[in-house]
């Protein structure tokens, strides 16, 4: 069940004190999502946040040439939309269930109702979102250098850090992305993913990659 003090755990969050939490989440609703289902469409209008209560979400882009482009896969306290608190602009991708998923949703409408009897909330809030702009400014620059082999070990670390569990000199990545799904967001077909991961397992930087879990050596 999503209680308050689930919000707490959410990074944009963790600094609001419990009133905050408290009016934040009576602002908003939770609602469930089928797997397959589109959850936000690339270039429509957005109004509204959400954060993921359970389940599994991609976030893509349609390249110019037709072909989809995997950004990001979100699972349990991820969360987007966070500008379309803010701003009128259309959804800059796509998001679309990978399972059974459930979020909690806030509207901007909801929004601004609550900053404007709360304005510490829009400090802290607009705090959270600077960050996690420098934070992904910081991603791309850095992911524009390389070519597909440091790409793809890239993303496995990425993952380690977000979801992995140390044991030791190695990280566990469950429910670990598709060769489809990392060749999606590296940009590269899968068979050179699948032949990367083959290559990374040779250079002992990943120890095995089996269905739906990675183990890489740190």
């Amino acid at each position: 069940m999503f209680q308050t003090l689930y919000l707490k755990k959410i990074p944009l969050f963790s600094n609001f004190n419990s009133d905050q939490l408290d009016l934040l989440y009576k602002a908003g609703i939770t609602r469930n999502y089928p797997k397959g289902s589109t959850i936000v469409s690339q270039h429509s209008p957005g109004d509204t946040f959400y954060i993921m209560v359970s389940g599994r979400v991609k976030v893509t882009i349609l390249h110019e040439d037709g072909n989809e482009i995997v950004l990001y896969i979100l699972r349990e306290r991820d969360f987007f939309g966070e500008l379309s608190l803010l701003d009128n602009e259309p959804r800059s991708a796509s998001v679309i269930s990978l399972t059974e998923t459930t979020l909690f949703l806030i509207t901007r409408k909801r929004f601004k109702q609550l900053i404007t009897s709360n304005s510490g909330i829009l400090e802290k809030v607009l705090q959270g979102i600077c960050k996690r702009l420098r934070d992904a400014n910081e991603t791309i620059k850095n992911f524009a250098c390389l070519d597909a082999y440091e790409r793809t070990l890239f993303v496995l670390q990425q993952l380690a850090l977000i979801q992995g569990t140390r044991k030791g000199n190695y990280v566990e990545i469950f429910h670990a992305p598709t060769h489809e799904e990392i060749s999606k967001t590296v940009g590269v077909s899968r068979e050179t993913v699948s032949r990367i991961i083959q290559a990374l397992k040779k250079d002992k930087k990943l120890i095995s990659y089996t269905r739906r879990k990675i183990i890489l050596r740190v």
